[in-house]
């Protein structure tokens, strides 16, 4: 049996415990704008700020690992809107300050979103490309108005002025989309009571062009001819230092007519190309010879991708070739591998395709009008299986492909016509 002074000795240490870590009452802050359920405060247990917020019935605390007031004061702010994240998604407490600008809101509304990308909601480029779009467009113009006052008309107005800059119908949809992400805020902390409407942007699709089969040979042809080829880049790259430009020429290199027989037989986007390394690839050998691609994810797809044939008989002269140049270990890339920088492989690739297409004749836009990029050989991949493709499901041909059966049928498959498949239009069932 447990001795009686034992017990009292051991009641005495978890009540010193509890004490110590119980908050010094004249520490205890609220956050300044913020619910006065979410405060700061010390505790004889750590010379650290603590901070503590009742979500849900629920109390949560946590070190702020600063002994500054201000630095605690921020911190504190990002943990609110990080477990309100968490638990609410937009749905946060009522706040009465009505007469906010609308560049206060921008800051803890991107702080939601970075915490969705940190549980995966959220892509850490699409981030970037949010913070880009209001800090260059949305807030020179909705910045120093008050929330309040923001109405259809504004919205009209804002829709009216990047129409007069030839911004495209889809840039401004995807504008009004980050625009609404602060107001959703801001009637979410009950700034607002409702959400101004904004005018309809109606966003027609450009797809990329393809190219015919006989447009895709003369390419590989010409990018065989023009190796070693010097060609001009006009491009600068920022930096913090300022304008630092990039090399004057480059020369098409042995990879480029590689690259482009991968791409048009592996499904594969530029962006995968950046990251392809060869640890990545497998070379599956059966029934069916097929390269199994296991790429980073990408546009929120991480599934494997099965290339066709042709692209392993690409791939075994590639390792050749970087074996030459001492470049076919795992971690090495498949293309421009010398490259460290890989934002700027797939930028120098690019330049080295545009003037292929120029010497070969191909020029950049389709016949129909659509521009063509390094972008376009992955967009002739797909077309090619649903031309040349025997009888393939749309739902196989997306998911290997890493994207959505709308996407076929909105961006891939524009360039079809009924004539082309015409022998399954007239095909009759055994």
């Amino acid at each position: 049996m447990l001795d009686i002074r034992t017990q009292d000795a051991a009641n005495d240490e978890l009540a010193y415990l509890r004490h110590r870590t119980v908050p010094i009452p004249a520490s205890i802050t609220p956050i300044p704008g913020y619910p006065s359920k979410l405060v700061i405060f010390r505790t004889n247990a750590s010379h650290y700020w603590q901070v503590r917020c009742y979500l849900k019935g629920k109390t949560y605390k946590q070190s702020l690992r600063t002994t500054n007031r201000g630095v605690a004061f921020r911190a504190a702010r990002d943990f609110f809107h990080t477990k309100t994240a968490e638990l609410y998604g937009l749905s946060l407490v009522e706040r009465p300050d009505t007469g906010r600008l609308f560049k206060d809101l921008v800051t803890p509304m991107l702080t939601l979103e970075r915490a969705r990308m940190e549980r995966g909601e959220f892509s850490e480029s699409g981030l970037r490309i949010l913070q880009n779009r209001l800090h260059k467009s949305i807030l020179p113009y909705f910045g120093d108005m008050q929330v309040k006052d923001i109405t259809y008309v504004q919205m009209g107005e804002f829709v009216s002025s990047m129409s007069r800059e030839g911004l495209s119908s889809t840039t401004i949809q995807q504008h009004l989309v980050a625009t609404r992400k602060v107001l959703n805020y801001a009637h979410s902390l009950g700034i607002i009571a409702s959400i101004p409407a904004a005018p309809t942007v109606k966003v027609t699709s450009k797809p990329r062009g393809s190219f015919s089969l006989g447009e895709y040979r003369q390419l590989v042809r010409t990018a065989r001819q023009q190796m070693g080829q010097r060609i001009a880049i006009h491009s600068t790259e920022r930096s913090k230092r300022g304008a630092d430009k990039l090399e004057r020429y480059a020369m098409v290199s042995p990879d480029l007519h590689m690259l482009i027989g991968f791409m048009v037989n592996s499904f594969v986007r530029p962006s995968d190309i950046k990251n392809l390394q060869h640890k990545h690839v497998t070379v599956v050998r059966g029934e069916h010879v097929y390269l199994r691609l296991n790429l980073p994810e990408s546009k929120k797809h991480d599934k494997p991708i099965v290339t066709l044939a042709a692209a392993v008989r690409v791939y075994e002269r590639l390792v050749q070739m970087n074996r030459a140049r001492g470049y076919a270990s795992p971690d090495d890339y498949l293309f421009l591998p010398e490259m460290a920088d890989r934002k700027k492989a797939v930028e120098f690739a690019g330049y080295q395709f545009q003037h292929c297409l120029a010497v070969a004749g191909i020029g950049g836009n389709a016949a129909n009008g659509m521009t063509r990029t390094l972008y376009s050989l992955r967009h002739t991949c797909i077309t090619f299986r649903l031309l040349y493709g025997k009888r393939i499901d749309l739902i196989t041909l997306a998911r290997n492909a890493r994207t959505s059966v709308e996407m076929i049928e909105r961006f891939y498959s524009s360039n079809l016509s009924a004539e082309m498949n015409i022998d399954l239009l007239q095909g009759k069932r055994g």
